[in-house]
């Protein structure tokens, strides 16, 4: 037999899979711990100020599980925030199109055409498909290039040198016979004479400056 899958791997797996899709692919406990711990976070992001005892008195209550058992519940909802937050959208979305369509079929069965009309309207508008396609490519759809460091000049179009760090010894030891000073030049104060040139405009000049 397969190894199962922990419900944290299937959260990450298959957390916005539909009920029906959870009890295919997995046993049914992992699948109804799946739905819970979905259930259970929209239920924290309704009520964001909620403690982590506050939540496990939800799970304990709402599920007849033990104390542990939430406790393990709210670690996982806790490992998968990062995933969800970017998720968490798309589910909601989801689900909303799911009460809308499930309005459509009863006003249509009650033969309400403005509660349908409505109905089809807000679906057009959370699914934005009265706006064409936006051919900006997503953030996350963008691969990072793999760009790496070379010393390769051809991928600048330039041809390369042979053997080009001994052309560089060369090339130095014939620029040092003929320009020697170019190699060592010793520092030396400049001669600016700058009490001369700007001097201290609290300085009287000097009498042999005057004319």
């Amino acid at each position: 037999m397969a190894n199962l899958p922990s419900p944290l791997e299937a959260c990450k797996a298959d957390l916005l899979a539909s009920d029906d899709e959870l009890k295919e692919k997995y046993p049914l406990p992992i699948a109804e711990r799946v739905m819970r711990l979905r259930e259970m976070y929209n239920y924290w992001l309704s009520n964001p100020s909620m403690k982590d005892r506050q939540l496990r008195d939800a799970i304990m209550s709402r599920y007849d599980v033990s104390q542990s058992t939430a406790y393990a519940d709210i670690n996982i909802i806790h490992q998968l925030v990062p995933l969800l937050s970017t998720k968490s959208r798309d589910f909601h979305r989801a689900r909303y199109n799911e009460m809308i369509l499930e309005t459509y079929n009863m006003a249509k069965a009650r033969k309400d055409t403005k509660t349908m009309e409505r109905a089809a309207t807000s679906y057009a508008k959370n699914n934005r498909v009265d706006l064409e396609d936006e051919m900006a490519m997503s953030y996350d759809e963008i691969v990072i290039q793999p760009f790496c460091a070379t010393l390769d000049v051809r991928v600048l179009g330039l041809k390369p040198i042979p053997d080009v760090y001994n052309h560089i010894a060369k090339l130095t030891k014939e620029l040092s016979r003929d320009f020697v000073d170019i190699q060592d030049v010793e520092y030396e104060e400049a001669d600016l004479e700058e009490n001369m040139l700007f001097p201290d405009k609290d300085q009287k000049p000097d009498d042999t400056d005057k004319s």
